[in-house]
């Protein structure tokens, strides 16, 4: 039987999105566990809010402007390692890139075992020096995984001579994101109409102004309502893109929530446009809560989705597919019924909490027995 570890998570964003939502998750996992957890980062206000919430273990690094400069990074890398044996740690799990190429030099130099969890591809497309940075870290003994078999083949492809690279799926336990407010799309726009939900940072990556203009004809033409959860810098542009397409009755942008369960549970059908993914947590959660999705094909949503089973996908520059989709799923619903019970079975049985975790904690325990 394998000793109790104390496991490291550290991240180095101060914003929240997939990754900072399933770094959570984990931790929480970890934290119920037999298995210690302590969650480093720089001042992040969700991961503090979570952790403290959850009763985890935070530290906040205090060498942020170490980190900043390629300067000093090295030294930053060395001071994160120091802070980790003072901690006692016996692993350290980073995620995303930035988090990656931060740690692994300190971590080979205090032969501290490191994991790296590439969430995104977008940080490093089209960039070849971050792949071989990621090499350099696999040549310094920190082992790479992604969270989709789309990004798996991507990182061997673009990683030159890549070491072995591991996929692990996200996770998610509707039990543990219950909420208690307010049923929000229940109340807003009209009682009786079809609710469409798609949750995502408000950035251009997101393309939520390409689904509304996609949607306008639908919409007006519809007893049909879209719901945009996230916040993020164009909220005012899709306002006033709303505006001018007079659908400020059926478009509503709900900002940043921290009932998303409920909100899903409210809804009659996901979609997410996003011109680039990892695996998003956004379309587990709508597994989760056995919603038809209609998605992009990008990243690992053809590993969640498949297609006519329990939702659609579409090619991005096929966009007209997206109200046709909708319209479809609007008013078939024998179809809505048959995908609901497809999603709430996939998410079961190959998007858990307990299945992420036990493979995770097998990876760790395979780690430091080498």
């Amino acid at each position: 039987m394998n000793n109790p570890l104390k496991i490291a998570q550290f991240i180095d964003t101060l914003g929240v999105g997939g990754a900072e939502t399933m770094l959570i998750r984990l931790a929480e996992a970890i934290h119920s566990s037999e298995h210690q957890v302590v969650v480093f980062h720089f001042g992040n206000p969700y991961i503090s809010q979570q952790t403290k919430a959850l009763g985890i273990e935070e530290v906040i690094i205090p060498y942020l402007e170490l980190y900043k400069s390629v300067l000093t990074i090295f030294q930053f890398s060395k001071k994160l390692a120091q802070l980790l044996n003072e901690h006692k740690i016996d692993i350290l799990h980073s995620h995303l890139y930035g988090s990656i190429t931060g740690a692994y030099f300190g971590c080979w130099k205090y032969n501290i075992p490191h994991l790296g969890t590439l969430h995104d591809k977008y940080m490093v497309e089209e960039r070849l020096g971050r792949g071989l940075l990621l090499r350099l870290t696999q040549s310094l003994n920190t082992q790479l995984v992604t969270v989709s078999k789309d990004m798996q083949a991507f990182y061997e492809n673009y990683i030159p001579l890549s070491k072995k690279i591991n996929c692990i799926y996200n996770g998610f336990d509707p039990e543990s994101d219950s909420s208690s407010q307010q049923h929000i799309i229940q109340t807003t726009g009209s009682t009786t109409a079809t609710k469409v939900v798609s949750v995502g940072r408000l950035i251009p990556l997101k393309r939520h102004k390409e689904q509304i203009s996609a949607m306008a004809a639908l919409l007006q033409n519809n007893n049909i309502e879209l719901f945009i959860v996230g916040g993020g810098d164009e909220y005012e542009n899709l306002s006033n893109h709303i505006k001018a397409l007079s659908l400020e009755k059926k478009v509503f942008l709900l900002g940043e929530r921290t009932d998303v369960a409920t909100i899903l549970d409210d809804a009659d059908i996901f979609t997410l446009t996003s011109a680039s993914e990892g695996l998003s947590c956004s379309i587990i959660e709508a597994l989760s809560a056995g919603l038809p999705c209609v998605v992009s094909n990008v990243g690992g949503n053809k590993e969640l989705i498949e297609h006519g089973e329990n939702g659609f996908v579409y090619e991005l520059n096929e966009e007209n597919q997206l109200p046709e989709r909708i319209n479809q799923l609007t008013y078939d619903c024998q179809l809505r019924k048959q995908m609901k019970a497809n999603n709430q079975q996939k998410a079961k049985t190959v998007f858990s909490v307990e299945q992420m975790l036990s493979q995770y904690i097998n990876k760790y325990q395979a780690m430091l027995s080498h």
